[in-house]
């Protein structure tokens, strides 16, 4: 383009000297060959810095290595290499038998977990009444010992009557007696016999009354021993009790346990199926039916090309790049698409480069070998109905990135490109990148 200005140039100055508008002496040559340096020089500039161009373009997508997550053989291989595939489809199969095998295993041993869990729930139940059980049988020997110490205490009351009824007697009989010694006449011997008969009765009733206190005696130790072996069952129960919640506890926490088991063995046995995780396509595939498949990265079954997100990527120089900010326009060409004019908006800027990035090692950086080239990467996404687009991965071209300044520059930009899309159709890459 800048050829065309200074050809265009060069035919108004001829022009000028042609018709003797300007005459063609020393002085207004040299001058009229100054503008034109400025004049197309400050066009050049302005166009550069309002509206930069680049042929360094490479398109990019995401390349995911195709590693699979479990081991085994392969089994079924769904897709050929280089053709597309939709998200989802499914690539290869490995073997899953195996993996069968450890979820039938795993769910076996949850099911028993689980009736173990039953069993020792019903263990605890079972316990659990035990003890209640238990306490109602020291209430009841609680119960029959308060009985019994009020038997007791009957008892004791009856043989202290006994005794208060004997006293009386044995006085009534020594009173008859004193009597009968005294005077023979002052009292019957019948009188004197009947006491003796009540003292012989009382005597009698005191010695039934202490064997009644006995007998309510060893029937409150025995209702002692009742209340002291009620406890101690008591104390039995409530030990099986908390041994049996303990191994309810201990039966429920291994199911948590197992069914992780269970959901890792059945998450591996989905692996042994690959799917595409994007659109796109497989290349360098390096499996076949039989092969062996381990989850290794230096050992992947491909490489998978997504092409649902294409980026492009134009290297600039720095200095043009002080006006070009993310959304501005762009319009690219691409190698493969000759004729064919693409829109496009910038995406980011990427302000960084890897000649400013020192490896860490041991050893000094040399200083001889610092510098730059100058250069930044620009990312650029079609918009519009270009999206849709299949572009192939490392696909080069060129850009033009229209700023916010300078619109009247824009033009020489347009008309570059537009000049260099028709001439892809017999120079494949119209400036080495």
């Amino acid at each position: 383009m800048v050829t065309i200005l200074i050809i265009m140039y060069t035919g108004i100055v001829l022009v000028l000297f042609k018709l003797k508008l300007v005459k063609p002496r020393p002085y207004p040559i040299a001058c009229t060959a100054v503008a034109g340096v400025l004049l197309i020089g400050g066009v050049v500039v302005v166009w550069k810095l309002c509206a930069p161009m680049s042929s360094k373009v490479v398109t990019t997508q995401y390349v995911i290595q195709l590693v699979p997550y479990v081991k085994g053989q392969v089994k079924t291989v769904h897709t050929q290499a280089n053709q597309p595939v939709k998200k989802g489809d499914l690539l290869l199969e490995i073997n899953p038998d195996p993996y069968q095998y450890t979820v039938n295993q795993v769910e076996a041993q949850l099911q028993a977990t689980k009736e173990t869990v039953n069993q020792n729930r019903a263990g605890l139940q079972a316990a659990d009444a035990n003890v209640v059980k238990a306490k109602e049988g020291v209430a009841q020997a609680q119960a029959a010992l308060d009985q019994a110490k009020a038997a007791v205490a009957n008892a004791q009351a009856g043989l202290n009557k006994a005794k208060a009824g004997d006293d009386l007697a044995r006085i009534q009989e020594q009173i008859a007696l004193n009597l009968q010694k005294t005077d023979t006449g002052a009292i019957s011997q019948l009188k004197v016999d009947e006491a003796i008969q009540n003292r012989l009765a009382a005597d009698a009733g005191v010695m039934q009354a202490d064997a009644g206190v006995a007998q309510a005696q060893a029937a409150q130790q025995q209702a002692v021993a009742g209340l002291s072996g009620a406890q101690a069952a008591q104390q039995q129960a409530e030990a099986a009790d908390r041994q049996a919640a303990f191994t309810l506890k201990v039966a429920e926490s291994n199911v948590p346990a197992v069914q992780a088991q269970l959901d890792d063995a059945r998450f591996n046995l989905t692996q042994c199926k690959m799917f595409a995780p994007a659109d796109g396509y497989v290349v360098n595939w390096q499996v076949q039916e039989g092969t062996m498949l381990v989850p290794m990265p230096l050992a992947a079954a491909g490489t998978f090309i997504d092409t649902s997100d294409t980026t492009i990527a134009a290297v600039l120089p720095q200095n043009y790049l002080m006006n070009v900010k993310p959304g501005n326009e762009v319009e690219l060409i691409l190698d493969p698409y000759p004729g064919r004019l693409f829109k496009a908006k910038v995406d980011t800027v990427i302000e960084a480069t890897g000649e400013g990035q020192y490896t860490t090692s041991g050893n000094i950086p040399i200083a001889a070998k610092v510098g730059s080239y100058g250069m930044l990467a620009v990312k650029i996404r079609l918009t519009g109905e270009d999206q849709s687009t299949e572009i192939p991965l490392g696909a080069g071209g060129t850009v033009a990135i229209y700023t916010d300044k300078g619109k009247p520059v824009h033009i020489i930009s347009k008309v570059t490109i537009r000049m260099k899309k028709w001439l892809l159709y017999v120079i494949p890459s119209v400036e080495k990148p």
